[in-house]
């Protein structure tokens, strides 16, 4: 083994060398296809050619290198995607949770009856008619209520959240 290992070490660090240019990766390579090679030594009756044998050995140790990198950098993206979706989600979430709390102080600022009209409409998603039946008013009130309420809202949010930003709160994004 010593002979073999004398005889090849450079020729393999060489081809490692040549294929992943880190001198500590091409020496691990290297050993490891000795490795390979003393697990084998029992089948090297049947080799003729000891050199074409080692460089089918590093070829394909070499191989088996780059699909195992090619799938854990699958994989680390696969994690990075997912890490990258989260820390959207939950600053989604903050933003909403900003954004409920903003409304809900405009709306303490709004009449009862706006107040309750808009809760209606927006929250209970009641149709302007519902609305009017239910608060025994006119549905053209149970309108200018609302749209009172929403020029309200609307105003206060300007300038402090993006329509970009609402609309991804919507989900319309």
């Amino acid at each position: 083994m010593k002979k073999v290992y004398a005889t090849y070490r450079d020729f393999l660090y060489q081809f490692f060398i040549k294929h992943v240019k880190i001198p500590a990766l091409a020496e691990d390579l290297a050993q490891d296809v000795f490795v390979k090679f003393w697990v084998k030594r029992n089948d090297m009756g049947n080799i003729d050619n000891t050199d074409a044998w080692l460089y089918t050995l590093a070829r394909n140790h070499l191989t088996d290198h780059y699909r195992k990198l090619a799938t854990e950098k699958k994989y680390q993206q696969s994690v990075w995607n997912h890490i990258e979706r989260q820390s959207n989600v939950v600053l989604l979430e903050i933003f909403k949770k900003e954004l409920e709390n903003e409304i809900e102080e405009l709306l303490n600022t709004l009449s009862p009856r706006q107040k309750e009209v808009y809760i209606l409409s927006r929250r209970n998603g009641l149709s302007l008619d519902e609305i009017a039946t239910q608060l025994k008013i006119s549905p053209n009130t149970a309108k200018n209520h609302l749209v009172q309420a929403l020029k309200v809202i609307r105003s206060g949010l300007e300038g402090q959240y993006t329509a970009i930003g609402i609309l991804m709160m919507m989900g319309i994004l």
